[in-house]
């Protein structure tokens, strides 16, 4: 063999103590991390918006909600407007309309939402029959 044994020793050691390094590094336990304190969701009170909604045709049953107290009339004269209590800051408007003549045809029926200290929108439902559809303004 050449070269000096303990130079070759020396050599050997570094090798081992640079893989023991290596192998530490990898083996240790990661840190915990902690997680923030849970934020709890206050759901925003319910409110009142006044509609309007126009339809195309005569109808037999209109039926509002916005997960407050819905809206129900039978043989209303159109146009219908009123107040109706809308909870959450994105509810979800659902419009059941039963046409009074069943007759084939395309039908609609626009919504307007006016709630307070916001814009008015307006939506606008349509179908080839009675409307049964959900809106998330």
């Amino acid at each position: 063999m050449r070269g000096s044994p303990l130079m070759r020793t020396l050599l050997v050691l570094a090798a081992l103590l640079v893989a023991g390094l290596g192998l530490s590094r990898l083996t240790r336990p990661a840190p915990l991390a902690v997680a923030p304190p849970p934020v709890e969701e206050v759901a925003p009170p319910a409110s009142d918006a006044s509609f309007e909604l126009l339809l195309s045709a005569p109808a037999k049953s209109v039926a509002l909600d916005a997960g407050g107290a819905p809206f129900v009339r039978e043989n209303p004269a159109a146009p219908l407007t009123g107040r109706i209590s809308i909870s959450g800051d994105t509810p979800l408007v659902s419009l059941k309309v039963v046409w009074a003549d069943s007759s084939p045809g395309h039908r609609f029926a626009k919504l307007r939402l006016d709630r307070p200290g916001q814009d008015g929108i307006e939506h606008v439902f349509s179908a080839p029959g009675d409307i049964d559809d959900i809106w998330e303004p």
